[in-house]
């Protein structure tokens, strides 16, 4: 909850205000991957196997929401090319997760690493969209990047078990991060009325 001493009044302009207006897909995207690292967490040995589907599927979605975002505000959001040039890639990039399942168990470090780097990247870049709208705490969104790119960094090619607590820990940040993003837009959205 906000308090007023917390919380600058965004004055976005009426493009970014109608973008926002998509901020669930951010919240639902953002609680499918806390749900997804929590799972991780408990089954660690489950995890690495199961995770080559589950991530196929979930990079699947994702892609699908960020193609949506961006079609939906292509007229509205200044940059929606690259946000839809993100969820090509991932829906390309499920898709052969999920065709070469074998391939996916063997090769799930690296091709989830490279993922959730990228997903960082785009973390660290809403974080300044954040900023544009006039939020203060834009600050947090963009640590939270910064922290998925560094967990990804710091364990890159380790036995399996290392590497599924480390991303499962990297899908809680992440989450949070898509998921903080989504409630910063819903500010920013148009009253609905």
């Amino acid at each position: 909850m906000n308090s007023p001493s917390n919380f600058v009044a965004p004055t976005p302009s009426p493009r970014l205000g109608i973008a926002a207006s998509n901020w669930w897909v951010f919240v639902l995207t953002g609680l499918l991957l806390i749900g997804l690292g929590l799972w991780a967490f408990r089954n660690p040995g489950q995890a690495f196997l199961g995770l080559t589907i589950y991530f196929a599927v979930v990079i699947l979605f994702n892609g699908v929401g960020s193609l949506i975002f961006a079609l939906a505000n292509r007229a509205h959001l200044r940059g929606w090319g690259w946000l839809l040039a993100m969820g090509v890639v991932e829906i390309i990039f499920g898709f052969y997760l999920l065709n070469a399942p074998l391939f996916a168990a063997e090769a799930l470090i690296f091709f989830i690493g490279f993922w959730l780097l990228l997903r960082g990247g785009a973390t660290v870049a809403n974080a300044f969209v954040l900023r544009r709208l006039g939020y203060r705490n834009w600050s947090w969104t963009l640590a939270l990047g910064f922290a998925l790119a560094a967990l990804v960094l710091a364990d890159p090619a380790v036995m399996a078990l290392s590497a599924t607590v480390w991303r499962a820990l990297a899908l809680l940040v992440l989450g949070v991060a898509v998921g903080w993003l989504g409630l910063r837009l819903r500010r920013a959205a148009p009253a609905m009325g």
